[in-house]
């Protein structure tokens, strides 16, 4: 009976700390803003219950109170109670408000820290709020004073040495600017804004104090940002930001490989959404006796998926059973044997189905028994070339994939609403059929992206334009056409980045 007051950090969910992990993965409930990253929620076990309390300027979908009360109903119910916050939940996340409602119902609480958007914002940017020469101190301020003596509030602030950093300022940043100048701190000031800061969209804008807070009142000065003032905002220094930087994409996988995929395309610079819109069923066997003979019998036992060695142990307990050899589709499904201890003999490479065909076809022999472990609708083509090689095949379907609820799809259309995705990968047919089924058409200007030849034929169907084909059927060819789509939206940009002093 605890509730965790829980940082998500400020962008990609490998932001978050090995407890923020851990907590989220055993949580019985979940309650969330809409500055968390989607896929933090995807670490919640089934059975969790989600709950979305987000607020934006002029839209609250919850006031505090109603927080406060579900914290405290939901932590006397029992179980592990999660509020994931953005940032962290104790630098102006109002943390202290949902202790303090907490201990004051006697609800046990603990908080855990996440990064907040001061430093991962501004250190995305290459801006050190603190530098030798530059400042030897930083000082963490909101821009919305909601009590207390205003002008000595601001007075303090007007007249503060190192770093400035306003959380919560955006809006009303020209008046702010305006107030700071009249109470004695110098038009010239040097400044900087950074909007979603951590994230593969963040932008920085630079300027002066008086700039700023210009560019602030012409609504340039988007929220959520933060404001930096001092002289570590000239600090002119450029990160590696990938070669997918600021590009949106939704990657329409199963898991795990969804969340994978993701943090791999975040690694290059990308913002990347996860949508498993698919989910494994284990299939029973009819003729469980008989499956298992043909597994034990088999010259060659094929697996055509990662999912296949899971599938595998399900039915032989004993895997020293297999006296045949063992064929991959590629290196995730060789991994995945590799987990249980088996060695593939045979790895198809390419690693689709028609690698798969390609080398089973090369490497049969008339008369071999095969058995093929794999999903209802597998493709055919390896099958076939195992025939045609005058093999005697036995196909066992394992498994199916099945449609799955995302609960937090709000969140995610949300932040589509603030940076629509321009490329939506698909990793089979399947999973293009199941967003179609689920979520309609594809957002206006979003390329769909598809991992071989048949998904490709399916996405043009589905979805009636152009679509990109990988290079190869593994997450390099997924970042090649990516960066292509990067290049290209580069390309397309107004020179101007709007930025004064730095890159946008």
């Amino acid at each position: 009976m605890t509730v965790f007051l829980v940082g998500a950090g400020c962008g990609s969910p490998r932001w978050l700390t090995q407890e923020a992990r851990e907590l989220l993965e055993r949580a019985d409930h979940l309650v969330y803003d809409r500055l968390t990253h989607p896929d933090a929620l995807l670490l919640a076990p089934r059975g969790c219950r989600f709950h979305p309390v987000g607020k934006r300027e002029g839209d609250h979908l919850q006031p505090q109170e109603a927080t406060n009360a579900l914290l405290v109903r939901l932590g006397r119910e029992g179980g592990t109670v999660v509020r994931l916050k953005g940032g962290d939940p104790f630098v102006f996340g109002r943390g202290g408000e949902e202790a303090r409602a907490c201990e004051a119902a006697g609800v046990p609480w603990r908080g855990v820290p996440g990064i907040t958007a001061a430093f991962g914002g501004f250190l995305g940017e290459g801006i050190s709020l603190t530098h030798r020469g530059l400042a030897a101190s930083v000082t963490l301020a909101t821009g919305h004073r909601g009590q207390g003596d205003e002008e000595t509030y601001w007075e303090e602030l007007a007249c503060t040495s190192g770093s400035l950093v306003l959380y919560m300022g955006a809006s009303a940043f020209g008046d702010i600017a305006d107030r700071l100048v009249r109470l004695g701190r110098s038009p010239h000031t040097p400044a900087a804004a950074v909007t979603w800061g951590g994230w593969g969209r963040s932008r920085v804008l630079r300027g002066t104090l008086a700039s700023l807070g210009e560019r602030a009142r012409r609504g340039d000065v988007p929220s959520p940002s933060v404001i930096l003032l001092g002289e570590a905002a000239r600090e002119t220094l450029h990160p590696f930001r990938g070669p997918l930087r600021g590009l949106q994409v939704a990657v329409c996988r199963p898991m795990p490989e969804a969340a994978r995929t993701a943090r791999f395309l975040e690694g290059r610079g990308a913002d990347a959404f996860s949508l498993p819109l698919l989910d494994l069923e284990p299939l029973e066997f009819r003729e469980r006796e008989e499956a298992v003979r043909a597994l034990e019998e088999a010259d060659w036992t094929v697996l055509t998926s990662p999912r296949g060695p899971g599938a595998l142990r399900r039915l032989l307990q004993d895997l020293r059973r297999l006296r045949g050899r063992l064929a991959a589709l590629g290196p995730g499904t060789a991994g995945a044997c590799e987990a249980l201890g088996l060695v593939p003999d045979l790895v198809a490479d390419p690693p689709d189905s028609e690698g798969l065909a390609s080398a089973l076809g090369r490497t049969l022999r008339p008369g071999d028994r095969v058995a093929f472990l794999r999903n209802e609708r597998a493709s055919s083509l390896p099958v076939e070339a195992a025939r045609k090689a005058g093999a005697s095949v036995t196909c066992l379907s394992a498994y199916r994939m099945v449609p799955r609820e995302i609960p937090w799809m709000d969140l995610i259309r949300e932040h589509w609403d603030a940076a629509p995705p321009h490329a939506a990968a698909f990793g089979s047919a399947a999973t293009a059929e199941a967003w179609k089924a689920a979520l309609g058409d594809l957002p206006p200007g979003t390329v769909p992206v598809a991992w071989g030849r048949v998904c490709a034929a399916a996405c043009e169907d589905l979805f009636r334009r152009p679509v990109r084909t990988l290079p190869s059927p593994d997450l390099e060819g997924l970042a090649a056409i990516l960066e292509e789509l990067a290049v290209d939206r580069h390309h397309d940009a107004s020179p101007d980045s709007g930025e004064e002093g730095g890159r946008a």
